[in-house]
């Protein structure tokens, strides 16, 4: 299987988020940005690409504080 560029990533959730109704964009985002990290994603890329799309802004920073709280409980 072929390596997927980055890019190509990103561009797959802005094409497909106007098909996610409202109430669901937000669950679908926090979902989208864990396969992200799962895949090797770097923190930091995920943030330049989220800059500017409220939504995948808000998942990241809910999921990464939640990836964080677990850190510290260990």
């Amino acid at each position: 299987m072929a390596a997927v560029e980055l890019e190509t990533v990103f561009e797959l959730w802005d094409k497909v988020k106007g098909f996610i109704p409202a109430k669901d964009k937000l669950e679908a985002a926090e979902t989208f940005i864990k396969v992200c990290d799962d895949s090797g994603i770097e923190q930091h890329e995920i943030d330049e690409f989220a800059d500017g799309d409220k939504i995948l802004e808000t998942a990241v920073d809910r999921y990464f504080d939640e990836w964080e709280d677990e850190e510290e409980d260990w």
